[in-house]
């Protein structure tokens, strides 16, 4: 039989159990409660904290001392693109400095307002205040009251459960997103140099891939290398090259060699740093050019044949090959090209324009320094049909078939089309000007006496270099001699060359071609 004091002590330890239980099931219903009823009577019947004890926030200042705060700025960017779809009762409207009408007018939030993102199944809230405390006034405020010279401030708040993936991963998405909005907005500028110092403008050249006239598979071609080169940091940096490359563009006046670096800038963002080596007094002020470039920049040195005729070698005894005295010599230009000091910066692009590549030291070409040679050649039929649609929105015509035959049998480029093209709206009267400029060109009786490369290429009394020899003409009906003056020829770093035939020319061809 069982005592008295064991009776209750099992009393005691059931109730301890059931008292657990209750407690358990209490802390559970007030868990729920406070998740989905968290400002409700019931909640506070359960003496629930108010919602605002467990919102946790996030302060970002628009000044971090005297400097604007980049986490600030970034912000604003990307609230911005919140508002056009948020009930947010007063917003401000602006037009961007320098920015066209035609350009999307930017949202603003101003103060005392607030916003909504979701994000990973999150709410989070953002609010812009005018801040009091003493962190100085905004810069160039005082014409709109206290509030307009006060500096703001962002409050980002959210519930505490998720302060670790807002500072994980949300503030880093949203940096990673307006870094992206703000390449894909940025415009190019075009620089150059003077005085040993680098003179910004706006480049509003609107040339692109899609409206050059060029051989359909270079120009994929070239648009894949410049693709595959900004995806190839960790390759650059495994193999301890430096993240640059190299392009030779060569072809006849005319040909759109210009508009290609053009096309390349808007294709990539990059802004185009000209450099004009006639006006660099030395070697040190070339590269003290090359370090004052910015990164993802193209350097294009234009005519580089005529460079290299003004920068000759140097001897072993510091002395020029050349009896005139030069102010950069090649030596410079090779170092600055491959050297050590082509590592200054990364994600950058050399482009060498040319009429003439015979000239050239081969040392200037050799793979490594332009690792891409891109001929830009005399106008074939499928570059004729992409003028006609872009210029007309023409793609068939009755003289397509007659200017197909001309264009095997005569030389004329692109620019001498284009300005045919632009003489008048009227489509058929602009394909029978083409026509007639071939017709003229395989007669000999031109008006302008030879056509729009030779004026460009013998017009300056300045020119270095003798005037060509004339190709052998080939028979109007039999092969070519002239094969190589209208053909695309891609060659990579592995010294492959393709060429695209125009014309009768032929379907084009992949060639083994040995190193510079």
């Amino acid at each position: 039989m069982a005592s008295p004091n064991s009776d209750a002590l099992e009393r005691y330890k059931n109730a301890i159990t059931a008292a657990s239980s209750v407690v358990g099931l209490a802390m559970l219903l007030r868990r729920i409660v406070a998740d989905v009823l968290p400002d409700t009577a019931l909640g506070a019947l359960l003496l629930l904290p108010p919602a605002s004890s467990r919102r946790h926030s996030v302060v970002i200042e628009e000044f971090d001392g005297a400097f604007y705060n980049r986490v600030f700025l970034a912000a604003k960017a990307y609230v911005s693109t919140l508002l056009a779809a948020a009930p947010v009762p007063l917003m401000k409207a602006s037009l961007p400095r320098g920015a066209s009408a035609e350009q999307q007018i930017t949202l603003a939030m101003r103060p005392g307002t607030a916003v909504v993102d979701v994000f990973d199944g999150a709410e989070l809230t953002w609010r812009l205040s005018s801040h009091h405390g003493g962190g100085g006034r905004r810069r160039g405020g005082g014409g709109g009251g206290d509030d307009a010279a006060r500096p703001e401030v962002f409050k980002l708040s959210f519930d505490r459960r998720h302060k670790d993936m807002v500072l994980s991963a949300y503030l880093p998405a949203v940096m990673a997103r307006v870094a992206a909005m703000s390449q894909e907005q940025r415009q190019a500028r075009l620089y150059s140099n003077e005085w040993g110092k680098w003179r910004p403008v706006r480049l509003r050249n609107a040339s692109t891939f899609a409206t050059l006239a060029m051989d359909a598979a270079m120009r994929r071609a070239v648009m894949d290398d410049l693709d595959r080169f900004l995806g190839r940091k960790e390759y650059y940096e495994r193999t301890g090259r430096a993240w640059k490359r190299g392009y030779l563009v060569h072809g006849p006046p005319g040909t759109g060699k210009s508009s290609l670096v053009a096309a390349i800038s808007n294709h990539l963002r990059f802004d185009v740093y000209d450099l004009d080596l006639g006006g660099v007094r030395s070697n040190t002020e070339l590269r003290k050019l090359l370090i004052r470039m910015k990164n993802r920049s193209i350097l294009l040195i234009e005519d580089v044949d005529c460079a290299v005729v003004a920068a000759p070698r140097r001897g072993a005894d510091g002395s020029s090959t050349s009896s005139m005295n030069r102010k950069v010599t090649l030596s410079g230009l090779l170092n600055m090209v491959d050297g050590l000091w082509s590592s200054s910066g990364h994600e950058r692009i050399l482009i060498f324009t040319t009429t003439h590549v015979d000239p050239l030291d081969q040392a200037l070409l050799r793979p490594g320094r332009m690792d891409m040679h891109v001929h830009m050649g005399y106008l074939g039929f499928g570059a004729f049909r992409e003028l006609a649609t872009n210029y007309h929105g023409v793609d068939s015509h009755p003289l397509f078939p007659e200017i197909e035959a001309l264009l095997r049998e005569v030389e004329v480029v692109p620019a001498e089309v284009a300005e045919k093209l632009l003489m008048t709206d009227d489509a058929g009267a602009a394909i029978e000007m083409v026509a007639k400029l071939l017709r003229d060109r395989k007669d000999g009786t031109e008006e302008d006496g030879g056509g729009y490369v030779s004026q460009k290429l013998h017009a300056g009394v300045g020119r270095r270099h003798p005037r060509p020899s004339p190709l052998p003409r080939a028979s109007r009906r039999g092969g070519g001699a002239v094969v190589a003056t209208r053909r695309g020829v891609f060659v990579d770093e592995m010294g492959i060359e393709i060429s695209r035939g125009q014309g009768r020319r032929g379907a084009g061809g992949v060639r083994g071609r040995g190193r510079r």
